[in-house]
């Protein structure tokens, strides 16, 4: 192996192996606490509203509390992740919403519960970001959006655990058992990360001295190849780190802003239905028990919906972002305006979590693919920061209906406008993705693969379509 090779290249080129198989699984098990946090809090709040008497509107500053902290720590995240790597944030952030976890089991207040939860949020949004960075980094080009769609999916499977212990171990326990599980778990993991992820390819190849090391993981990552100690490696991309202004430079900025969009209209209303829902079905008649199995369900269709996009997104792409949108809408406005019995009712919820997790792992693919190498992380976290500003606006409609003691349905009838507006700018992004890249399909866009032509300073530059001028589709 003799001059300089491209580390994007050199992973393109891989073959998936139990090793790219476990890095993988290790940044789904981060994005499967971010899905058990989701929910958490909302099967909690009957038990805290029956244990210290707090009133339902109150419990909208906890259920916003986490999310605030997570909008603040998932860009801190990007910033850190193309600074000083992935792998130490990822374990830190780890242990910090564990430990903040497992302190509201000593919390009897609304401000010392809120308190802890913004804790968490800041631990999970710097999570977040450095796991989906990097396994968008350790993914092979041409599969990179299966990759990302499936890894996505483990956000939905985490949501269900509080369901599922709702409906066993609550009873019997009270809600102290969720914040064990919660606290826990993300402990254990950062022990599990902190021996066994590795740092990201492109980010050892941007720093010279770590030429060495990088050496070592790439020998690691495919010991069938024969790797040099003196080889050398260049990163995809000749700027050193990435800031938000590159977000908005060579022909991305109305693309990011309709990301940031994307990301803030999906999670007011996931947010606002995962927070309020199951005090809205044990207002309309259902036990405890039965709210935590269908809150489980609500989580369990989204996990369906993700497998659905990891299936499809390859061939069909940013389109699927308008469909998924779209198919929520009805669905919402039939439990809001119409007389439905409980198997309405039902239904109608398992379509909404249908759509609503494919959404979520939809635009996870979508901005884990976009943004090259030297930005990516920047671009993952601001997304995810828009998205938890919607999370924090959610669940405070669901406060404002409690409230004004309007019908508890009126909460799915706000839950409908940001997905109508959601269907609207995904067929924008949809137009974009088409003029700038010249498709729709996530694999082939530019930026997000090794196979690109570089113009001055490092500037990507789409490849010309077969019988366009190049000036049609190049990004400026």
């Amino acid at each position: 192996m003799n001059g300089s090779q491209n580390v994007s290249a050199l992973l393109d080129g891989m073959r998936p192996n139990r090793r790219l198989v476990a890095v993988w699984l290790m940044c789904a098990a981060v994005l499967m606490l971010d899905g058990y946090d989701l929910t958490v809090i909302a099967l909690m709040a009957p038990e805290l509203v029956k244990e210290f008497g707090f009133s339902a509107a109150s419990l909208g500053a906890v259920f916003s509390a986490s999310l605030v902290g997570m909008a603040l720590g998932a860009p801190l995240g990007g910033w850190i992740g193309d600074r000083y790597g992935r792998k130490l944030p990822a374990v830190v952030s780890c242990c910090l919403f564990g430990c903040a976890t497992l302190l509201m089991l000593a919390a009897t207040t609304i401000v010392q519960l809120a308190a802890c939860r913004f804790v968490v949020g800041i631990g999970l949004g710097v999570a977040l970001t450095s796991a989906i960075a990097l396994c968008a980094e350790f993914a092979p080009g041409q599969m990179r959006s299966r990759v990302m769609a499936l890894v996505g999916t483990s956000v939905p499977v985490g949501a269900i655990i509080p369901g599922v212990l709702t409906a066993t171990l609550v009873p019997d326990y009270g809600w102290r058992v969720l914040a064990i599980v919660g606290g826990i778990l993300p402990i254990l993991l950062a022990i599990i990360l902190f021996w066994a992820l590795p740092e990201s390819l492109k980010y050892l190849a941007l720093r010279p001295a770590f030429q060495a090391r990088l050496t070592k993981l790439l020998r690691w990552l495919d010991p069938d190849r024969s790797w040099h100690d003196g080889a050398a490696f260049v990163p995809p991309s000749s700027s050193e780190r990435g800031a938000i202004r590159e977000l908005f430079q060579e022909g991305l900025r109305s693309i990011t802003l309709l990301i940031w969009s994307l990301f803030f209209v999906n999670a007011v209303a996931l947010y606002l239905i995962t927070s309020w829902l199951p005090l809205t079905l044990r207002d309309l008649g259902m036990s405890a028990s039965e709210a935590g199995q269908v809150a489980a369900a609500f989580s369990g269709v989204g996990m369906i919906g993700g497998l659905v996009v990891a299936a499809l997104i390859s061939r069909a792409g940013v389109v699927l972002l308008p469909a998924l949108f779209a198919i929520a809408v009805p669905s919402l406005l039939s439990f809001a305006v119409l007389d439905l019995g409980r198997p309405g009712i039902i239904l109608c919820v398992l379509v909404a979590g249908l759509a609503c997790g494919g959404v979520q792992v939809a635009m996870m693919t979508v901005v884990g693919t976009l943004y090259p190498t030297r930005i990516r992380a920047s671009g993952i976290g601001w997304g995810v920061a828009a998205g938890r500003v919607g999370a924090i606006v959610g669940p405070f409609f669901g406060s404002l209906v409690y409230s004004l003691d309007l019908p508890r349905q009126r909460l799915f009838t706000v839950a409908a406008v940001p997905m109508i507006i959601g269907t609207f700018a995904a067929i924008f992004l949809l137009m974009q993705c088409i003029r700038r890249f010249g498709g729709v399909q996530v694999d082939g866009i530019p930026a997000a693969t090794s196979d690109m032509a570089h113009g001055a300073h490092g500037a990507y530059r789409p490849r010309p379509r077969a019988g366009v001028p190049a000036t049609v589709s190049r990004i400026d």
